[in-house]
């Protein structure tokens, strides 16, 4: 019992190999906490950013106090669980041991989460400002008057926020691989929450008892295709990021 105590791991078994599954699974698990983290304050800093800078504009409020509540519920919440049973990388066993004092937000993380939120929140509040000018009735007219236009610009950003969120969260399943090399269907519970969130949001902009209470308004095609576009700027970056990295890397290789 003191050695027991006084260890910092015990071997129910007699098989060494319960060390390494130990080790693999207990690195599994802080990965997923980080990967839901960054997910979470990333959105949730994409949101805050949004009601900061409208409120600084003194814009009309961008979304409704009942849209956040169903962003925070239903597209955030499902995503971020699903993220939380992400399987260990391939590699988990090949990275050398962080240090025991490592904060979870080291290597960059908060840089990560403070970059993309801003992102989103300038697409979220782009699509509210494109939506208000697109749904006018007539050039020059204050857009903001009319609470059909509100309602169409105020629906653009829901379905803005909501889908780069979306489009972030396969960007969260690694830190160190992009999207295509994890395979977006290498997380089926993942999938079927984007798949629930996305389901979600479609009925709050179509169905007409989900719309009234969520003070939202169909959308075109066209303004669909604007949405989906903003929501798009974080993986435009995040490309272009990396398209830089590559090329430096092949330059000092070059250079070696």
């Amino acid at each position: 019992d003191v050695t027991k105590e006084a260890s910092a791991m015990i071997l129910s078994d007699d098989n060494f190999a319960t060390i390494v599954a130990a080790v693999e699974e207990g690195r599994g698990i802080y990965d997923n906490i980080r990967k839901f983290i960054r997910y979470l304050l990333s959105c949730n800093t994409g949101e805050v950013l949004t009601m900061f800078l409208a409120a600084i504009m003194r814009l009309p409020l961008p979304l409704l106090p009942i849209q956040i509540l169903f962003v925070n519920l239903v597209t955030d919440g499902l995503p971020a669980m699903a993220l939380g049973v992400e399987a260990p990388e391939p590699d988990v066993m090949d990275r050398p041991p962080r240090r025991p004092d490592e904060g979870v937000f080291a290597r960059r993380l908060g840089n990560k989460i403070l970059g993309r939120g801003i992102l989103i929140g300038l697409g979220t509040l782009a699509a509210f400002l494109v939506g208000a000018f697109m749904s006018a009735p007539a050039p020059g007219l204050a857009p903001f008057n009319d609470p059909e236009v509100l309602a169409r610009a105020r629906t653009m950003a829901l379905a803005t926020l909501v889908c780069a969120q979306l489009m972030h969260v396969f960007d969260c399943r690694s830190e160190r691989r992009t999207p295509w090399e994890m395979g977006l269907f290498g997380n089926p519970w993942l999938v079927a929450a984007v798949a629930s969130s996305l389901a979600a949001l479609l009925l709050a902009v179509y169905w007409p008892p989900m719309a009234g209470v969520f003070g939202t308004a169909p959308l075109t095609l066209q303004e669909w295709v604007v949405v989906v576009v903003l929501a798009g700027l974080g993986q435009l970056a995040l490309a272009v990021r990396r398209l830089l990295l590559f090329g430096r890397i092949a330059r000092a290789t070059e250079e070696a």
